[in-house]
């Protein structure tokens, strides 16, 4: 039987309110799916409709959506998320469980596959999966642009549009562009208004270099530590898997299949949903 969307949930982590969608049936298969960066729970809703036999939790990431943002004298760095996600795994009282992953969801999928591998029974990676490694010399320059992005952006106020389709525009038009339809359906959940107009509810200070970025030893060590069996779905037309440092990178796991469909970064949100859904929903079954 497919799946509905059940109704909205809310976790207290270490005093930080986050927001998720349920979906699913409680006691089938556990799942929890990451979004990617500036998106939010959203992005999982014309994917989940298409897949059966599974409980889903997708999480609106710490500063994304209806999520709080961290206080001022913490920092978004990509291994916070791993003890939040493994937290809100014990509240709903998930021994081990699933993950779905696209973009900085899936970055974040892969280093919770590696750190607790005993946790993690089947990993859902969408258009990347791992940080791309850095040089460990370029240390004490990275943190210093960490340091000078987050005063910055901590002062900086998010765009204000005249309307709900300004905005809208704005993210189907950006960078990563993606289908309106799907820009539209992440603006629901993500989209507010004030007497200044229309924005996104993100805090700008996700906008930040991070702090620290791993090197291709520290990246090895968590891909060789992965157990569970791995599913990679590249976008034909990707900016980011189509080269040989993700190649390279994906051979280190154990246990993983790629599979590359057509379309952009945003497959999973877009006419490719269905055939998207199709492909993780036979790897669950294979892999069970």
């Amino acid at each position: 039987m497919l799946i509905e969307f059940i109704g909205e949930k809310t976790f207290n982590v270490r005093g930080l309110e986050l927001a998720a969608k349920e979906w699913g049936r409680p006691g089938s298969k556990p799942v929890m799916a990451l979004h990617g960066w500036l998106d939010n729970a959203a992005s999982f809703d014309l994917l989940l409709p298409h897949m059966s036999d599974i409980h889903v939790i997708a999480v609106d990431s710490a500063g994304h959506g209806r999520s709080a943002f961290r206080s001022r004298d913490a920092e978004y760095e990509l291994w916070q998320e791993i003890g939040e996600v493994v937290e809100i795994a014990d509240q709903m009282g998930w021994k081990d469980f699933a993950l779905f992953g696209h973009s900085r969801g899936a970055v974040i999928a892969g280093l919770i596959a590696g750190t607790f591998p005993q946790r993690i029974n089947n990993l859902v990676m969408i258009d990347a999966h791992m940080p791309m490694p850095v040089l460990a010399h370029n240390s004490a320059k990275q943190i210093a642009k960490a340091i000078r992005d987050d005063k910055r952006f901590a002062a900086t106020s998010p765009s204000y549009f005249n309307s709900f389709g300004d905005a809208v525009d704005a993210r189907a038009n950006g960078f990563l562009s993606l289908e309106r339809d799907a820009a539209e359906i992440l603006a629901l959940r993500g989209v507010r208004e004030c007497e200044k107009g229309f924005y996104w509810h993100n805090d700008q200070r996700l906008k930040s270099a991070a702090s620290v970025k791993f090197t291709r030893e520290h990246i090895n060590s968590f891909l060789t530590a992965i157990i569970a069996p791995a599913l990679l779905v590249y976008a034909q037309n990707s900016l980011f898997t189509q080269n040989s440092e993700h190649t390279q990178l994906s051979s280190m796991m154990s246990c993983h299949t790629i599979v590359t469909l057509p379309g952009t970064h945003h497959l999973h949100m877009e006419s490719q949903s269905s055939e998207v859904a199709s492909v993780i929903q036979k790897f669950l079954i294979s892999s069970a």
